[in-house]
């Protein structure tokens, strides 16, 4: 991979239990129903629901989520970062309104459970990468004319669309993810000096930097019990995805 581009393999598999039960609305997840009752959200069964992609949750659009996910992502120190330890909780350091999925930046193929409060959006990563800026390569520079933003954007759109089969199941329903691709604009995010060196990440400098991230995001709600994503595709590097969520979600 050139320049900042950092692929973050998310292996997305839920295993749903409680069959048939539905999450109670409640006054907190209130946006998120009309969200999916008006903008056709799909429900799976065993209390699934996937957003659609253009919904808004709590003012946001996933886009906008998926932007926080990374500001949350390089925000943890390594010594507890779920990104780095497979066993490490994956809500450390959360207190917003959406719960993050963590991916293990160290694999393409993991099996991980994460513990998620009740009535809860949740971001799940399934394939996504960040192109990042500056970067140590003296090379990586926009062309004259050219902006950091659509430099940034063209290089990630030029990587991931080497992605091939991506293949996603919820519950061990099959979701068509070809419209939950989002590319952010120019974005900032703050990264831990800790994790310089230990992410996959070339041009990370342990502090403010910019960037754009490419890939495909789902927005889920989730009835309370057990649920179970997995990812499947080929990396555009040529590694085989194959990764499984167990969300266990608290009644």
């Amino acid at each position: 991979m050139r320049g900042g581009i950092i692929a973050v393999a998310v292996l997305t598999g839920w295993l749903a239990g409680c069959a048939g039960e539905e999450p109670a609305v409640t006054e907190e997840t209130q946006e998120t129903k009309q969200a999916e009752d008006t903008l056709g959200a799909q429900t799976l069964g065993h209390g699934a629901i996937v957003l659609p992609p253009q919904a808004r949750v709590r003012g946001r659009t996933v886009t906008e989520w998926a932007k926080e996910w990374y500001r949350w992502h390089f925000r943890v120190p390594a010594d507890r970062s779920p990104m780095l330890i497979l066993e490490q909780d994956c809500d450390e350091m959360q207190d917003g309104p959406v719960f993050f999925v963590p991916v293990y930046d160290l694999d393409t193929t993991y099996q991980r459970t994460c513990r998620i409060p009740k009535n809860k959006p949740v971001l799940v990563p399934l394939w996504v990468i960040i192109n990042d800026y500056p970067c140590p390569d003296p090379s990586f520079e926009p062309a004259p004319g050219q902006t950091l933003e659509d430099f940034l954007r063209q290089g990630a759109l030029d990587f991931n669309n080497g992605t091939q089969d991506l293949v996603v199941t919820i519950d061990g329903r099959s979701i068509d993810v070809r419209r939950h691709r989002h590319t952010s604009g120019l974005f900032t995010f703050d990264a831990d000096p800790s994790l310089v060196g230990k992410i996959p990440d070339p041009c990370l400098v342990g502090g403010e930097q910019r960037g754009v991230t490419d890939g495909w995001w789902l927005m889920l709600h989730l009835a309370p019990g057990e649920h179970v994503v997995n990812v499947r595709a080929l990396a555009p590097f040529g590694a085989p995805i194959d990764y499984t969520y167990t969300l266990q979600v608290g009644r």
